[in-house]
């Protein structure tokens, strides 16, 4: 749970769904007896079913469950699917059982279906953090530089870097891959397209206020639509955009594929396409998007001081 809710239970388990053989718990899995309210990190824990298949959908509901009673008293819960750190690595897990000298499985996002047994332990991987720092010498050079320089930043470029910092508070790598699209589309600069084509825009424009047929909210949202179409559109612009940061390149793709992947998934994220990107996916773009965003921010920085 984020660091601003908690919930408001006392006791150390909450016993959710009690019927037949069947058991479902939610429980800390900070500390053993911890209580609810004092906890930020939970287990909903369900035993009882008979196969494989039944327990997983089982868990996908109670999942839901959870999902649903949170949204009605306003609390929020990440689930990991968005952690590209969250897949299993079982290969650890023998080493573990060694160790501990019981049997130990890995504790993952999502949904787990295992074999029960006694003494089975779950660990969870401790989140590892990376820190940028900058050396000495460079942060003195470009600091020195840019004051001498005094590039002013537009009102564009002044929000963008706002979205752009913001993405690195951002847990969830989908988060940061929203935030850092928001900012490139903030620098964008659609420009009017061809005349042919802007005239072919005005014929659909003129053809959809005389048709009849159509009522007065569906003519104002296609014609609200239309306008739109008069300049080139978010993609076209990105690319041309990315371009003026070639020749670099991020994790080897150009510039201008690099934004076009980017918006790709974002489109996906946004507008729910199912399947859903893949978080690995999702976490690459994002660190790849991080430099791009950073490097048109830098100004004239970026080919006038060292790299």
């Amino acid at each position: 749970m984020p660091s601003t809710t908690r919930l408001g239970l006392a006791a150390a388990e909450l016993l959710i769904h009690e019927e037949g053989e069947q058991r479902i718990w939610l429980k800390s899995s900070e500390k053993k007896g911890q209580p609810l309210r004092d906890a930020a990190n939970f287990v909903v824990r369900g035993e009882g079913y008979a196969t494989h298949d039944e327990a997983a959908l089982g868990g996908e509901r109670w999942r839901d469950v959870i999902s649903r009673s949170f949204a009605r008293m306003h609390l929020a819960a990440d689930f990991g699917d968005q952690d590209p750190s969250s897949s299993s690595t079982t290969t650890a897990e023998p080493v573990f059982s060694e160790y501990f000298g019981r049997h130990v499985m890995e504790g993952v996002a999502g949904v787990t279906v295992f074999q029960d047994q006694p003494d089975l332990l779950l660990v969870t991987a401790s989140d590892l953090f990376g820190c940028v720092r900058p050396s000495d010498e460079k942060f003195r050079s470009v600091f020195l530089h840019a004051a001498q320089l005094h590039e002013p930043l537009k009102e564009a470029e002044r929000l963008a870097f706002d979205l752009y910092s913001s993405s690195f508070f951002q847990a969830s790598a989908a988060a940061r891959l929203l935030m850092l699209t928001m900012a490139v589309e903030t620098l964008l600069n659609l420009q009017p397209r061809s005349t042919a084509a802007q005239a072919h825009v005005t014929a659909m424009i003129e053809a959809t206020k005389d048709n009849a047929d159509l009522t007065h909210a569906e003519r104002n949202s296609l014609l609200g639509t239309l306008n739109w179409l008069h300049n080139e559109s978010i993609g076209q612009a990105g690319r041309l955009l990315a371009r003026t940061l070639e020749p670099r390149k991020y994790d080897g793709r150009k510039p201008a594929d690099l934004f076009t992947r980017c918006y790709e998934v974002r489109s996906a994220l946004t507008h729910g396409y199912v399947p859903h990107p893949d978080p690995r996916e999702v976490n690459s773009l994002g660190g790849s998007l991080e430099s791009f965003v950073a490097d048109l921010l830098a100004g004239r920085l970026l080919t006038e001081t060292p790299g």
